[in-house]
């Protein structure tokens, strides 16, 4: 972090920070977003930054419409200042979003490299390793893991805040934006304070989630083939045809050319592209994780 953007955080904290104060109770689902988003900010701290942001990008946008008004004669007066409101407004409303879709995206991860993970606990409690060192052994690890990342948390808490390994996983439980995660975590500790073998639990938690993880994977090659013909039909078949359509319309002369050329241009400058991008962003959405 730069020394600007600290002293910018400091500002927005200490002008804005007190507003929100007394009022944080009602942002407690923001609050819990941030912590399963893995987003290490104060829930005062980002509800600052987003008003000052949202203050910044107002100003500017009126200012710039309000210099465009002396180009442009034709936009009025009272847009300029709601011009300026509705963006500042909007980006409120996206940076308030920002950590639910964070969510989303850590959630696929952590799915994605959990049994991978549950394999290699399994291997160190064969050889009798305590499950605080198998964390601390996870978060060591360059096995390239996105669970190492939170194996690094669980071990802080263990060894610098003195958490005992039920309560660091049971705050780690309470963090992970992966109910199959936090399940797991919250399995260790059943099975580790009834006195059961952790070593048969990482054992067929590793086969029921690498079995999972196939079952994922094969959907998702199921659910590509229906992308592939919502694609061909979406931006192949639907934008010709509708310009063959229009095309023989204008032939018949209720159609200017500027008009045809108008419309041919939109279907294919935005239209089609606007296809394209929400098709590649499903598709995304619904790709596992490696």
């Amino acid at each position: 972090m730069t020394q600007r953007s600290r002293i910018i955080q400091r500002l927005a904290y200490q002008y804005i920070g007190g507003f929100f104060e007394p009022r944080l109770d009602r942002f407690d689902q923001l609050r819990k977003n941030l912590r399963k988003a893995g987003m290490d900010i104060s829930l005062r701290m980002y509800l600052s930054m987003a008003v000052f942001y949202s203050i910044i990008t107002a100003v500017l946008v009126t200012l710039l419409v309000g210099i465009l008004k002396f180009f442009i004669d034709v936009i009025p007066i009272p847009f300029i200042p709601i011009s300026g409101i509705l963006t500042g407004v909007i980006i409120y409303i996206i940076i308030l979003i920002i950590p639910g879709t964070k969510i989303g995206e850590r959630k696929r991860k952590f799915d994605a490299s959990l049994p991978t993970a549950a394999s290699y606990m399994a291997a160190m409690s064969s050889a009798g390793v305590n499950p605080d060192e198998i964390f601390y052994s996870l978060s060591r690890d360059e096995i390239g893991l996105f669970i190492s990342q939170d194996a690094k948390k669980i071990s802080r808490d263990i060894k610098i805040f003195g958490l005992d390994i039920i309560r660091a996983l049971e705050n780690a439980a309470r963090r992970s934006p992966s109910p199959k995660y936090a399940t797991f975590l919250e399995g260790i500790n059943a099975t580790n304070t009834s006195g059961g073998d952790l070593q048969s639990y990482f054992e067929n938690s590793s086969k029921t989630l690498m079995r999972d993880k196939v079952q994922t994977e094969k959907a998702f090659i199921e659910i590509l083939g229906l992308f592939a013909e919502l694609f061909l039909v979406a931006c192949i078949v639907t934008p010709t045809f509708g310009v063959v359509l229009i095309a023989m319309v204008a032939l018949q002369g209720t159609m200017t050319h500027t008009a045809l050329f108008t419309i041919i241009l939109a279907v294919s400058l935005v239209i089609i592209p606007m296809m394209q991008l929400m098709i590649m962003i499903m598709v995304d959405g619904a790709q596992p994780v490696e």
